[in-house]
């Protein structure tokens, strides 16, 4: 009985857990970015960034881990904006405090990355 139990929890932690999601951007577009209360948002991206601006620094904490930004609300309801600089190339955001869930991983793609052609060899 407590094996049937335990496998019935663990499927139902499975079925709740949510997945990364990626986004495509550029220069001029900012990326609506919900942070859960109590929980950190994971921003990954290719390379690490070299310099990161958050618009009003009250309401949320930015860690740097390797490629990753680590986002965590100070307050709610809290929003501010956040630029985030690497290899030449600015990202925007627009992040906001939600009640519950709100983004967990969030992987970051330069939008050009999707217009690179790749030769396929044909022997």
């Amino acid at each position: 009985m407590k094996i049937i139990s335990f496998i019935t929890a663990l499927l139902c932690s499975f079925s709740f857990a949510s997945t990364a999601r990626t986004v495509y951007l550029t220069d001029k577009k900012m990326q609506a970015i919900s942070v859960g209360a109590g929980r950190s948002t994971i921003l990954s991206f290719p390379s690490k960034p070299t310099k990161v601006v958050l618009g009003n620094q009250g309401m949320f904490a930015v860690e740097y881990v390797e490629n990753d930004l680590a986002i965590s609300a100070l307050r709610t309801p809290a929003s501010s904006n956040l630029f985030v600089y690497l290899e030449g190339r600015r990202f925007g955001f627009e992040l906001r405090t939600t009640g519950e869930g709100g983004d967990q991983i969030v992987l970051v793609r330069d939008s050009d990355e999707r217009k690179v052609k790749v030769k396929i060899k044909n022997d």
